[in-house]
């Protein structure tokens, strides 16, 4: 039968009703079956088997009867679209499987082979139920946590609290966020049918950190670039094209840190932003960020700092509610004519600081404004995240406490303690089903079978129940944890300073019982090594009147090997052009290394890399070249001039202890 089947005949022309008068008037002899078919219409044979009770009672559809019954679709359909809202939902092989024990467990009668519903019954499910296979977005666990009303709602308190009176001038908000030196949001036109493909300089892994800010009356502060390296280079600057006040940062691997905050908030944000006082700045609440001199520095210029509950930037941060997407789709665009121009080249830096300035010079202010807007700042509006945003258990009891503070307000009610769980975990399985109507019998739909009653089905086991073991949480040991402010604080006041640094100082010192427990364990080491050294039995040293070359190899061996480990301690300060090196990469879940030629040693350091020819020593450069920059870092030491044999070369270097790819 084909999946949507077209009708060959005409549907029959009497009702249910005009049947059941029929059946009733035949079996009261006030018709005969002849009369009766002539009087309603309806074939002979029909009434015939209704009256001598072969087939049952007119179904009020056409076809033969559901395998399941309706009112069992209508229960697993409730509880997988259940299952999907509390983030639990079920594949299509697992809603087929958990149907298929439900029949075979309460030996239900169906169609389907060894009891498993197929392609069909799938299809027709999803279609009668409203329901249909998506790809289910993926959330943190401690962002999905952090959406709790109770955090958010504290959240606006102080908000409001603080920006009391305050003009949307003097109301900012900064934050960061990555541009990858290749495009890709970008889509382009191109014949159907074919595979469409852009040139690129690299594999499309670097990313370059920026940070912006502006305020809610739209006015924008000038960005600040976090490169990655030692030292910020003239030649990554962009003079001619940079963005008034723009600065520029350096750090280990590219990201922001504690120093390179402090340094931007004392030499970027303070002298950008309006003279009047106070400002209130809000910002991500990222720990690396903060320090005890910036925030000394921030309660003497009269700056309020209001720190964004943890993981909730996607709802509450202006930046990403409204500036960084259209900033990011101009970039792509900018990037992309800049390499149909410069095909195959790697974009330098100071492009990208030009690049960056054009976006943000360019970016509408009315975007900034309505960040504020949307993240309920300005104008506040603490009702502007919806209620399906929120985690479902949390908000259930957060409308309970609202209720309970209203009662107790009005005097209506008096309550002596509320019972309300301390702990903001997920709630147990068994509170998920809380909305299912749970019945140990199902009633089935009007049957075509010879039965003319329909029979009803018991449960010898329910649908809920089987969904309930999918879900039963492993045991898991209790540890204890320090607890951790998760929601929003303003750190500028004095109690949170005396906090910051009673943390760094517990830091400083956890630091330092590390280091000497390192050292002690060291000299352990050692002193274990030369005890054991001088209980060598005398019988296992080689004798006079062995041969001496035994020895002189093993010298000569180990002479190689501390040169070897010399040469990988070396701190390769200064590299030449034509230098062969041994530089790592990183991986997924190790360290590569890599022996190649430098082409390239001034700012910015380049170089071109060779592949290893198997399990040899041997290398040979790749057909096309593989071209890449590097740090000193990154360099684990200078090779010696490589031999060269029929296209190939080597090195008198032993690399069995190096990854060397």
């Amino acid at each position: 039968m084909p999946r949507t089947y077209i009708r060959k005949t005409k549907p029959p022309e009497y009702t249910k009703e005009d049947l059941e008068s029929a059946v009733q008037a035949v079996k009261n002899g006030e018709l005969t079956m002849y009369r009766a078919a002539k009087t309603y219409k309806i074939p002979k044979a029909t009434i015939y088997k209704r009256v001598k009770g072969l087939r049952g009672v007119k179904s009020s559809s056409l076809g033969r009867a559901p395998a399941l019954p309706h009112d069992v679709e209508e229960k697993i359909a409730s509880g997988i679209k259940i299952m999907e809202k509390w983030g639990f939902g079920l594949s299509k092989k697992e809603v087929l499987e958990t149907i298929g024990r439900y029949i075979n467990a309460n030996n239900i009668k169906t169609p389907f082979r060894n009891g498993i519903p197929g392609n069909d019954f799938f299809s027709r499910f999803k279609r009668d139920h409203n329901l249909s296979q998506k790809k289910p977005q993926a959330v943190e666990v401690a962002r999905k946590r952090s959406m709790d009303p109770f955090i958010i709602n504290s959240y606006f308190n102080l908000l409001k609290k603080n920006i009391q009176n305050i003009p949307a001038s003097q109301i900012y908000n900064i934050d960061e966020t990555s541009f990858c030196v290749d495009p890709a949001r970008i889509k382009v036109v191109g014949e159907r049918g074919t595979a469409a493909h852009r040139v690129t300089s690299g594999p499309g892994r670097e990313n370059i950190t920026v940070l912006f800010g502006g305020n809610a009356a739209g006015e924008k502060l000038p960005p600040l670039i976090v490169f990655r390296g030692k030292n910020v280079w003239d030649s990554w600057l962009s003079i001619k094209e940079g963005y008034p006040g723009m600065t520029y940062a350096a750090s280990k691997n590219g990201w922001m840190d504690t120093q390179t905050f402090e340094n931007y908030f004392q030499n970027n944000f303070l002298k950008n932003v309006c003279p009047e006082r106070p400002v209130v700045l809000i910002y991500d609440g990222h720990n690396s960020h903060v320090g005890v001199s910036l925030v000394e520095m921030a309660m003497k210029q009269k700056v309020v700092i209001l720190k964004l509950p943890a993981h909730s930037s996607h709802l509450l941060q202006p930046m990403d509610l409204a500036v960084f997407r259209p900033l990011k789709i101009m970039y792509d665009e900018e990037l992309i004519k800049w390499q149909r121009r410069n095909y195959g080249h790697k974009l330098p830096k100071s492009e990208f600081a030009s690049i960056i300035s054009r976006i943000w010079r360019n970016a509408n202010p009315a975007i900034i404004a309505k960040g504020f807007e949307k993240g309920g700042i300005h104008p506040f509006n603490n009702a502007v995240i919806p209620e399906e945003k929120f985690e479902t258990g949390a908000y259930q009891r957060w409308r309970q406490s609202q209720e309970i503070g209203d009662n107790i307000s009005n005097g209506g009610i008096s309550i002596q303690q509320a019972d309300v769980p301390q702990n903001e975990e997920h709630q147990t399985a068994d509170n998920i089903f809380r909305e299912v109507v749970t019945s140990n019998t199902v009633d089935p739909m009007p049957s075509t079978s010879s039965s003319i009653l329909p029979t009803v089905v018991q449960e010898n086991l329910s649908f809920e129940t089987m969904l309930l073991e999918q879900l039963k949480q492993a045991p898991r040991t209790s540890s204890k944890r320090r607890r951790v402010c998760a929601g929003a604080e303003v750190i500028t006041t004095q109690e949170a300073l005396e906090k910051l640094k009673e943390s760094r100082r517990g830091n400083t010192q956890t630091k330092k019982k590390a280091q000497e427990k390192n050292k002690a364990n060291q000299g352990d080491d050692i002193n274990d090594e030369q005890s054991s050294n001088d209980e060598i039995d005398r019988d296992q040293l080689p004798s006079d009147s062995e041969d001496d070359t035994n020895l002189e190899d093993e010298a000569d061996e180990y002479n190689e090997e501390n040169e070897f480990m010399g040469m990988l301690n070396k701190k390769c300060e200064e590299l030449e052009k034509d230098d062969w090196i041994l530089v790592k990469f990183a991986s997924k879940k190790s360290f590569k290394c890599y022996v190649g030629q430098v082409t390239q040693a001034n700012s910015e350091l380049e170089a071109t890399f060779a592949r290893k020819i198997g399990s040899s020593n041997y290398f040979h450069f790749p057909v096309v070249a593989d071209t890449s920059v590097f740090s000193l870092d990154q360099v684990i030491m200078i090779l010696p001039k490589p031999i060269l044999k029929r296209g190939k070369f080597t090195f008198n270097v032993s690399f069995d202890s190096l990854n060397v790819n």
